[in-house]
């Protein structure tokens, strides 16, 4: 059983988080703009508030990600949009890539030229966590001047710009009503917000039915926020049954300063030494149970926590710093400790750990870098007056920027430097930067790299072309090895677009990669604009592989083709079929994966208020799919599914 935390240090928290709360109450003169208040640096270096921006009218917010093709078909309206109700309206982009694909974010917008909008970095989730956004990108938000939100809407499709700009002149036409003075006390509805999430399903395979519901509900009032979400397993796909909190927690917000206690994740620098995050489609939580509390004074950010995570009994505290030291010079640092409450007789458990790092990152016009340099050392209860078990990293990331031009380059060196293994489980509590590309195809992200931190170094180099009469050109190369030199991941990517060939878009790319064998890719994309609002969509993809079975033999090759057909009608409908076949004999198959072909279809439905109903039947083989307006890891099925997201 973890030990619970005592009554006196809980009552402690409690009256200091009330003590700043009132404190923050005190200077605040004037009633603030609905909804929570937040902060996120920006792309460009610099710093981004939520309620100060609100003080310039409304604000668009649109959640995306560098592997997310809906989302990259939609960041071109935005621009553009934002362009044209410049002074009226800000336009934020909020980024949402991880650890491992953010250095990609800078060189792709420059390339792009997308200079009308504000690009907030949430690589922690914080502000996807804060507004509900439930891991789906792209994910679009309209808020009045207020903070009220106004608009939600899930996914892209060809088109939905048309009803987002009818939004946008429907808000700024009733501007005299929603720049009404706000009285700070909100209604319920206002105050409440609460987003449901399921999915139910049959499989035709084990005749097993699951269903599983998140509730993620917030009361917001005032400085204060408090929250749970109840996880519904009826039963789950582990085969439980059961309701169960999975988050809780009451936090504060007072302009420069925060403070959570209850369950809580985060990021600090890159992940290096701390990344605690939640991906539920693959059953990673490694949220921490404590208090976490952050402050910006000035040039000065800073951020300390005490938490346990939810399966081991470890008591870890962390804390991170960064101070602007000139224009977009920022130095920084962090570090983490835990102590291993297992006892002396625990063979091979570490006592006490240690780990830090220092990094550096700056804006410098025509291009930005980042370093970030790690060293972890721990003693072990046998070897406790021997030696030091020591680990040590490093990242390193350039990017230089020329017209519709850019590059950029990635360094790492891993050794040793796993935080809190099986921290939830399975899962490190970090997550350093992997330097394998997360691509916007479905066989391409087939088989994926998985990083090991303690035994792996690499680089990665992509360039990125967006010129006139809409080509864009994509060249990457990436070779990861061991530390004995041992080649684990290589690959050589290439993909050219043109968007400007009357009603149609197309897209051609190819890949090779060594990860379990090699495989070569051909994809292809062809976008027919009917109309406005109405899009065909054929995307084709074929893979050549050739699998190594070891010393001495060879398990031969197989072909695999996978193609999509889809027709959108903006802003609610969706309707697509998918087939895979391949020529795999048995041997060449693994003991869970299905015989093909592999035929499905999808209907989506888009609902008002952020929320979108899915049908799904057919068999597939586990992968990322981008269908419906929107992009998520599929595991493999057999049967018919309905998921959905309601927003009330």
């Amino acid at each position: 059983m973890k030990e619970r935390i005592p009554f006196t240090r809980r009552l402690l928290w409690l009256v200091a988080i009330c003590l700043v709360s009132f404190l923050g109450f005190g200077f605040s003169a004037q009633a603030k703009p609905a909804g929570a208040d937040w902060t996120l640096d920006t792309v460009d270096g610099g710093t981004v508030n939520f309620h100060e921006t609100l003080a310039k009218g409304p604000v668009v917010l649109s959640f995306w990600a560098t592997w997310c093709k809906p989302c990259l078909k939609e960041m071109p309206h935005l621009n553009r949009l934002a362009g044209e109700y410049e002074g009226q309206i800000t336009f934020m982009a909020v980024n949402t890539d991880n650890s491992k694909s953010v250095a990609k974010v800078a060189p792709f917008l420059s390339a792009k030229g997308y200079d009308n909008l504000i690009v907030p970095m949430d690589t922690g989730a914080e502000l996807s966590s804060l507004l509900q956004v439930s891991g789906i990108v792209p994910f679009l938000i309209i808020f009045d001047s207020n903070g009220r939100e106004v608009y939600r809407h899930v996914g892209y499709k060809e088109g939905d710009e048309e009803e987002l700009q009818h939004e946008i002149e429907n808000l700024l036409s009733h501007q005299a009503r929603e720049l009404e003075v706000d009285t700070g006390k909100p209604e319920w509805a206002e105050a409440v917000s609460a987003t449901d999430k399921f999915k139910y399903s049959f499989s035709k395979d084990t005749e097993k039915e699951i269903f599983e519901n998140w509730l993620d509900v917030s009361y917001q009032f005032g400085g204060f926020r408090t929250g749970i979400m109840l996880n519904s397993q009826a039963p789950s796909e582990e085969g439980n049954r059961q309701n169960e909190i999975v988050h809780r927690f009451f936090e504060f917000n007072s302009g420069p300063t925060y403070v959570r206690a209850g369950h809580f994740h985060g990021l600090f620098g890159r992940g290096l030494v701390f990344n605690s995050y939640e991906d539920r489609v693959v059953r990673i939580d490694t949220r921490l149970d404590g208090i976490v509390a952050s402050t910006r004074q000035g040039n000065l950010n800073a951020t300390v926590f005490s938490g346990s995570p939810s399966v081991r009994q470890l008591d870890i505290r962390g804390g991170d710093a960064e101070y602007n030291v000139v224009g977009n010079l920022f130095l920084g640092g962090s570090g983490l400790t835990f102590r291993s409450d297992n006892g002396p007789n625990a063979t091979n458990e570490v006592f006490r750990e240690w780990v830090g790092s220092v990094r550096a990152r700056s804006n410098f016009g025509f291009g930005d870098f980042y370093i970030e340099q790690g060293y972890k050392t721990g003693y072990e209860y046998d070897r406790l007056t021997d030696e030091a078990d020591e680990g040590k990293a490093f990242y390193g990331n350039l990017n230089l920027y020329h017209g519709p031009f850019s590059i950029s380059w990635e360094n790492s060196y891993y050794e040793r430097f796993a935080v809190v293994k099986a921290a939830d489980g399975k899962t490190t509590l970090n997550r350093p930067p992997s330097l394998a590309r997360e691509f916007t195809w479905t066989l391409l992200n087939r088989s994926p790299h998985n990083l090991d931190p303690d035994d792996e170094k690499g680089n990665n180099l992509d360039l990125m072309y967006s010129g006139d009469h809409g080509w864009s050109l994509l060249a990457s190369g990436a070779q990861l090895k061991n530390l004995e030199d041992e080649i684990v991941y290589e690959l050589a990517f290439g993909s050219v677009k043109k968007s400007d060939l009357g009603p149609f878009n197309a897209t051609a790319g190819f890949g090779y990669q060594d990860t379990e064998g090699l495989r070569q890719t051909i994809v292809g994309e062809l976008v027919w604009k009917v109309d406005e609002t109405h899009s065909w969509t054929f995307q084709a993809e074929h893979q050549h592989v050739r699998l190594g079975g070891g010393t001495g033999y060879d398990l031969g090759a197989y072909d695999v083709d996978w193609f999509k057909l889809e027709y959108e009608t903006a802003p609610r409908w969706a309707f697509a079929g998918m087939f895979e076949i391949n020529n795999k004999y048995d041997e060449q198959r693994p003991a869970a994966e299905a015989e093909g072909p592999f035929p499905a279809g999808q209907i989506s439905y888009t609902i008002s208020r952020g929320g979108n109903l899915n049908l799904w039947f057919g068999k597939r083989q586990a992968g990322f799919l981008c269908s419906g307006g929107v992009c998520k890891f599929e595991p493999a099925f057999n049967g018919v599914e309905i998921y959905g997201l309601f927003r009330y």
